[in-house]
């Protein structure tokens, strides 16, 4: 491995410039499922005056799912304005602007985008198959000037970000670090480059970008995936900057959180119990039953939060995310729900949901309805209590009294046996806008072929939403078949464009769900699975 370059690149804002004002759009096919797709559309400033308040429009029989890196401005039959997110508005001359949307149906071609902004003189381009980005030094300065730049310490090197002559963020690179470059762009965004391999390809990217004096990351892009997005790796803390197979995790920068979770790998509580060796493995946590309501309200209106507490508090004193398993549920729901009228049932539901929120505001993801396919596990008592529109109305109450949290909609065998039937129950509520995210139970997955599974989890993504992985594990005695499946599954989840998160169930040998999926031994030993995946995270 190579020594890391010790080097300073200072970001220097430029500005002023003559205005001469052009732009132009073009979109990309990402990727094309058949029932769906994914497009890109990027805005280049050609001109030598910034461009603001950008819209790019463009006519295509299509519906958009979801959208990010901008706004749906207007929309008329199947004419779209597309305008910047809010840190985006501003593209310097020279620069450009990338944002990504899913929609159905398939099968169709790029169309042509116009692309408009203040002060500019419109200009259009027609789809294309391919884009690119490149970045140059500019050359004059200002109080803002945003500096990166690499040194070391005793046994350990960090990269740190300055503004102004004042640091506000340092990392600690990881052994896995090789090589680190860094250059700027005309706006004086800063792209970090590092290679971990000897063929001089950086393997990831990273853009600071400067947004009213202040820094946010901006993208990462991996050479393994070759997909954008924020924060595709977790396992740091905010004083470390880890490199995980092509995906980076950051800490917040210069005060700003950079997303409500990042990606993560975690697990979930061990008998009732979070372990001390914890935080050795994980980056998120999940209570596997102290956070259902027929352990928390056994006996109507009498709480027992103990359980809940202590993996809540856990989680914010670790500073990792906390997932809720689960607002509403057929099973494990306390009996005596069961034996009320309809209108006693509505507000016990309302009841549980809003004194859970109050108690718990800073929990980052709920499931907030679990295991509703037909056939599956759906709560009796919230149809009876809300008609057959029960989970948007479940949804609709976990949104009024926990604002802040991503709610998911979790089931089983997704990625099996009924994955049709799963999406006919997930449409309605996805269409109504009331889900955040998919959760995607994954027991039961040790024959079956990735290939299969891969094509139901792209079928799921096809619906536009974001999807966690809720239920992981490797349910196989022998442990070189264990490795085996892990080493073939757990990447095609963890590299998977439209997977924030993977949460496995349980890692204790004889203290999982079901029998043979623990990774770690009684003497703390680890079994093959487990220690590949700890290398794999870089943990």
């Amino acid at each position: 491995m190579s020594a890391i370059k010790r080097s300073l690149a200072a970001v220097l804002l430029c500005l002023a410039w003559p205005t001469v004002y052009a732009a132009q759009g073009s979109m990309t096919i990402v990727n094309d499922w058949g029932s769906g797709f994914e497009g890109q559309v990027t805005v280049t400033n050609d001109g030598s005056s910034t461009l603001s308040n950008w819209t790019a429009e463009f006519d295509m029989a299509i519906s958009i799912n979801n959208l990010w890196s901008a706004q749906i401005q207007s929309s008329s039959g199947n004419h779209f304005v597309i305008g910047p997110a809010d840190w985006n508005a501003d593209i310097a001359p020279g620069d450009s602007v990338t944002f990504g949307f899913t929609a159905t149906p398939g099968n169709l071609s790029a169309v042509s985008v116009t692309v408009s902004g203040d002060g500019d003189t419109s200009s259009s381009s027609s789809g294309s198959s391919s884009s690119s980005s490149s970045s140059s030094s500019s050359s004059s300065g200002g109080t803002n000037a945003i500096t990166v730049r690499a040194r070391g310490t005793t046994g350990s090197e960090s990269i740190t970000l300055s503004v102004g002559g004042t640091d506000v963020q340092s990392w600690t690179l990881t052994t896995a670090m090789m090589d680190y470059t860094a250059s700027t762009d005309l706006e004086g965004n800063v792209l970090v480059a590092f290679t971990n391999d000897n063929d001089g390809d950086a393997d990831v990217q990273i853009d600071f970008v400067q947004v009213n004096g202040q820094v946010r990351q901006a993208e990462a892009q991996s050479e393994n995936t070759g997909a954008w997005g924020n924060n595709q790796c977790g396992g740091g803390t905010n004083s470390e900057w880890l490199h995980c197979n092509g995906h980076i995790n950051f800490g917040p920068v210069f005060g700003i959180d950079p997303g409500p979770t990042g990606f993560f790998v975690g697990n979930i509580t061990t008998g009732g119990q979070v372990r001390s060796d914890f935080m050795q493995f994980w980056d998120q946590i999940t209570p596997e039953n102290e956070g259902k309501w027929g352990s928390v309200e056994g006996t109507r209106d009498q709480y027992n939060w103990s359980g809940l507490d202590a993996a809540y508090n856990f989680a914010r004193q670790n500073g990792i995310p906390f997932k809720q398993h689960t607002f509403v549920w057929g099973n494990q729901s306390p009996g005596w729900i069961n034996g009320l009228s309809p209108s006693e049932q509505a507000a016990e539901i309302e009841e549980w949901i809003r004194d859970y929120c109050a108690r718990y505001p800073d929990t980052k993801m709920i499931d907030v309805v679990n295991e509703a396919t037909p056939g599956h596990a759906p709560a009796g008592y919230a149809q009876s209590a809300f008609g057959n529109d029960w989970i948007i109305r479940s949804f609709q109450l976990a949104r009024q009294y926990c604002p802040n949290a991503i709610l998911i909609l979790n089931d089983y065998n997704v990625l099996s046996w009924n994955t049709q039937e799963f999406i006919d129950m997930a449409r309605p509520a996805v269409e109504a806008g009331v889900v955040d995210a998919l959760g995607l139970q994954a027991h039961g997955l040790e024959d079956w072929s990735l290939n299969d599974i891969r094509s139901k989890l792209d079928a799921v993504a096809a619906l536009g939403l974001p999807i966690y992985i809720s239920e992981y594990d490797v349910n196989h005695a022998d442990d070189q078949r264990q490795l085996q499946i892990m080493q073939e599954q757990f990447p095609m989840f963890f590299s998977h464009p439209s997977v924030a998160g993977i949460t496995l169930w349980g890692y204790v040998v004889g203290g999982t769900w079901v029998p043979n999926s623990g990774l770690i031994r009684s003497d703390g030993s680890h079994r093959p699975a487990m220690t590949w995946l700890m290398n794999f995270l870089e943990r």
